[in-house]
């Protein structure tokens, strides 16, 4: 599946599934990646995210300054969702005001919540990005049978991708995921082995200007594209308000 763009029109012609709980794993823990797996657990995803150095990732270059944009808007409804669920005190809630309270009491709150517990892997880094073959689940179950979505992917199961991972004491590991979404912003210094047009990859945040506040709209926009597309719902957006 190409990379998206919250201006791309979803096209289910082309478009490959993943259902729940596919495993999606997010590179990056500043607001918009926390935001993707946050989104992806709602949905029952196995997601998790894996960042280098600190929640809230680039904010900690300008933690000292207030906050760039109205309180109301640093923090998603999914997010501060996240948050209320682990209260035990229905208290009124006080909004952040500065870059450091948007880390600490939102951020930080959102990693820390039933649905990323221990999903958050901080700080280990990302080296390398691999493609690896698919072993079926039964060794009887021949890849490209009936059983398999042999319509989409011409007979042939998408590989998943293999994650090198490094911590901060310097052991290697390796995690595999049948989607990954690089949420590092334009740049990344991890090696990849596959072009960005890769089925299940998907990059958020490649194009952004630097301004916070319509930097953070445009990454909830692309997340929306991004999970519409994997689920194969175009009218799918979490953000949008219920019916009653």
């Amino acid at each position: 599946m190409p990379e998206h763009s919250p201006d791309q029109e979803f096209n289910d012609d082309d478009a490959l599934t993943l259902d729940p709980p596919g495993r999606i794993v997010v590179i990056g823990a500043g607001p918009i990646g926390l935001e993707c797996a946050l989104y992806a657990r709602f949905l029952g995803y196995d997601a998790w995210v894996i960042e280098a150095d600190k929640i809230g990732g680039s904010l900690h270059d300008i933690i000292d300054q207030p906050l760039p944009m109205m309180p109301d808007r640093c923090l998603s409804t999914l997010g501060l969702g996240a948050i209320d669920a682990q209260r035990e005190v229905a208290s009124p809630r006080t909004l952040p005001l500065t870059v450091q309270e948007w880390i600490d009491e939102g951020l930080a709150q959102i990693a820390a919540s039933d649905l990323l517990a221990d999903r958050v892997l901080v700080p280990v880094r990302c080296l390398a990005i691999d493609l690896v073959p698919v072993e079926p689940d039964d060794e009887s179950e021949e890849v490209g049978d009936e059983a398999s979505d042999e319509d989409e992917f011409d007979g042939e199961i998408p590989p998943d991708f293999l994650l090198t991972l490094q911590s901060e004491t310097g052991e290697s590991s390796t995690m595999r995921a049948e989607c990954v979404i690089l949420a590092t912003g334009p740049q990344h210094q991890i090696g990849l082995s596959f072009p960005d047009d890769t089925p299940y990859f998907f990059r958020l945040g490649h194009d952004f200007d630097g301004n916070l506040e319509s930097d953070l709209k445009r990454g909830w926009r692309e997340i929306v594209a991004v999970f519409a597309s994997l689920m194969g719902r175009p009218d799918l957006d979490l953000y949008r308000p219920r019916r009653i």
